[in-house]
């Protein structure tokens, strides 16, 4: 009789990098406030749905947990906003170096 193999599990998020997260977004938020000034606050509606869908992932002692398909949906709206903001931020970066945003192309 043949042995049989294990169901492949997806490797366990390490703690570290959990416990980074919101330390990593208030540096984003940081990066982008330096560089852009005054023109950040367009950005801030997504800034704000990262940390509330980041929240909602990893909530705290006491909070409820989501269900494994909310967790399911809300990684994918974190990456559908990760994504997007990318977009953005690419997007002025390249104007930037075309001199049309202050500060945001130079290097």
């Amino acid at each position: 009789m043949k042995p049989q193999a294990a169901a492949p599990r997806a490797p366990a998020a390490p703690a570290a990098t959990i416990d980074a997260a919101p330390a990593l977004l208030q540096e984003v938020r940081r990066t982008i406030s330096a560089r852009l000034g005054v023109g950040r606050h367009g950005l801030e509606p997504m800034l704000d749905e990262l940390g509330q869908t980041l929240a909602r992932l990893m909530p705290g002692p006491g909070d409820a947990r989501l269900s494994p398909e909310e967790q399911e949906k809300a990684r994918a709206s974190l990456a559908g906003t990760v994504d997007t903001l990318e977009d953005v931020l690419e997007a002025l970066h390249r104007s930037g170096r075309a001199g049309n945003v202050l500060g945001w192309g130079e290097r």
